[in-house]
């Protein structure tokens, strides 16, 4: 139970509200696009977007956070209305996913993992420290997961934009999309923890405090 407990708190870290702001609007679109229009299906999820935004800013949400929240929609639902092709809502998103495994091969080369990099903005821990000889490997080894995964889910995808197969799209990346997206994080955090642990360097803490090994590492959160 301590484990799961763990697992969610460091899920709801990363995904917060934005996961629930990313499955909605491809789902009102799609369910849409079966009756309607494209453009009455456009109409609809500008709609839904509109009262989101409202609803963001009622809850004082910051702007930064509102923009995250929809702008990707938005630029989809401009892709597929000026094309006049509901595929294409999935454009960017496909982009995104090349340009993520493109992301995670450049920053391996350039020892700068993603994976790290992505920490550090989430959780705001000091850079020095993830790029430390006895730290960055575990990093490095998730950020070829995370390559691996996205090179996949890349190759399933492609196929089926080019073949304008927008029910399988739609199917592939969101119903199975988002439920894999959570399971590659609670696999990735795991093996980052035991690679943090295996090296034996210092936890962020001991970091901060300039300590000196032996160390008793990092045991929570990645």
């Amino acid at each position: 139970m301590e484990k799961l407990k763990e697992w969610k708190e460091q899920l709801l870290l990363v995904f917060q509200n934005k996961t629930i702001d990313a499955i909605f609007p491809p789902l009102i679109f799609f369910l849409a696009n079966q009756f309607f229009s494209l453009e009455m299906s456009a109409g609809l999820t500008l709609i839904y977007l509109v009262a989101l935004i409202i609803y963001r800013v009622f809850k004082k949400h910051t702007k930064k956070y509102v923009l995250v929240g929809v702008g990707g929609s938005l630029v989809s639902i401009g892709f597929s209305f000026w094309s006049g092709e509901a595929i294409n809502y999935y454009l960017p998103g496909l982009i995104s996913t090349g340009m993520i495994v493109i992301a995670c091969v450049a920053s391996l080369l350039m020892k700068k993992p993603l994976a790290a990099l992505l920490s550090h903005i989430t959780r705001g821990w000091p850079i020095e420290w993830y790029f430390r000889d006895d730290i960055r490997p575990a990093y490095e080894i998730v950020t070829l997961l995370w390559a691996v995964y996205f090179f996949i889910r890349l190759a399933v995808q492609t196929p089926l934009f080019l073949m304008e197969a927008f029910s399988a799209y739609f199917f592939v990346n969101n119903i199975l999309g988002w439920p894999l997206n959570i399971t590659i994080l609670i696999i990735t955090y795991v093996i980052g923890i035991q690679q943090l642990r295996k090296r034996k360097g210092p936890s962020v803490e001991e970091f901060i405090n300039n300590e000196q090994p032996p160390f008793e590492g990092q045991q929570k959160g990645f």
